[in-house]
């Protein structure tokens, strides 16, 4: 067995370790092709990020035909490609979500277990310890890049990294319940 398919084969037992050194061998070479595709430098961490936190998030299920060097590119371009295609339909998304604030009135028990759905991320997001929670929270709900996080916080970007990283771990424990949650008040 090669040295990759050890890690790989180790992540899939649950090994933090193990994948934080796939990420830190791979991450570098990662996000230079990424940036291929997406041009920015910190959009291009956050493409590689997401990878590495789909890899944990599919560990038990995931499996690899190729090489994982390979699957690790092309999940990342995949990955970019997807980035840009978000980012093409970010005015469309604006304009669908000046409707929802227009029709909101109309749907108010809808907005109430939302509210209910947000006090509940906000609780897990809460658990977190104070410096991953601001960093979690400046990324996910503020938008900002890792670099930003890094230069207003006064860290490296690569301690940023390993926060979300972390964080990301942390919030997917609560995966199913966020999903039961949600097919509860759309099937209600």
């Amino acid at each position: 067995m090669k040295p990759d398919e050890i890690l790989f084969e180790s992540v899939k037992k649950d090994s933090q370790l193990a994948l934080e050194q796939l990420f830190q061998k791979y991450y570098f070479s990662l996000c230079l092709f990424s940036k291929k595709y997406v041009v920015d430098s910190s959009l291009a961490e956050e493409v590689v990020s997401d990878v590495f936190f789909n890899i944990w998030q599919n560990r038990k299920t995931l499996t690899i035909s190729s090489s994982l060097k390979a699957y690790l590119f092309v999940a990342t371009k995949n990955q970019s490609l997807k980035v840009i295609r978000n980012t093409q339909s970010t005015s469309f998304d604006e304009d669908l979500s000046n409707l929802h604030l227009k029709l909101s009135p109309y749907y108010s028990s809808d907005s109430l277990e939302y509210n209910e759905v947000k006090n509940r991320i906000e609780l897990i997001i809460n658990e977190l310890p104070p410096q991953r929670r601001i960093i979690f929270k400046l990324n996910r709900i503020d938008g900002l890049k890792y670099k930003e996080i890094a230069d207003k916080l006064g860290i490296s970007v690569n301690t940023v990294q390993k926060q979300m990283l972390e964080a990301i771990k942390h919030v997917s424990q609560y995966e199913s319940q966020f999903i039961s949650s949600i097919l509860l008040i759309l099937f209600s």
